[in-house]
């Protein structure tokens, strides 16, 4: 694996704490970069960090429900006081929903699909960009699944 310069660098990994979030986290880590991981699983996070042994150290864990801006909000707050600066957002919580036909799928999920996968990025990028703005210097990468471009029978939301 080719090794990226990111010495001194801190980046912001959403639902960071398994799957593609938690994949990414280990090599910005082996990379040489801090992380603050947004994720609203604590139990996860938690297991994740003993997973990654000695580089723990260099990962700040916060408990946010990126679905909620008040929650976006205050998770900001919480890395600011461990890190001042942000060099990178990586949006990559996201929720599946239910594998159902459309007339059968729950408003009440398909209303919390669109929280997390939609308004939840929007959130975090709302939040983290006039940070970055304000810095002159930062990157955001927005992940999502195929599935929204080629779309799953049964997979409305």
């Amino acid at each position: 694996m080719n090794r990226l310069d990111l010495n001194g660098r801190h980046a912001i990994v959403t639902g960071g704490a398994a799957g593609l979030g938690l994949a990414i986290s280990q090599r910005f880590l082996a990379s040489g970069a801090e992380l603050t991981w947004w994720d609203r699983d604590a139990a996860a996070m938690e297991a994740a960090r003993q997973q990654l042994g000695a580089q723990a150290r260099r990962v700040n864990a916060v408990v946010v429900d990126v679905g909620e801006h008040a929650s976006v909000v205050e998770a900001v707050r919480q890395t600011l006081g461990w890190r001042a600066d942000i060099d990178a957002l990586v949006n990559c919580a996201g929720i599946t929903g239910p594998n159902v036909k459309l007339w059968d799928y729950p408003p009440e999920q398909w209303l919390q699909v669109m929280q997390v996968n939609l308004n939840g990025l929007f959130y975090c990028c709302r939040e983290v960009a006039p940070l970055m703005r304000a810095r002159n210097a930062g990157h955001i990468v927005n992940i999502a699944s195929v599935a929204g471009k080629d779309g799953n029978p049964n997979a409305s939301a």
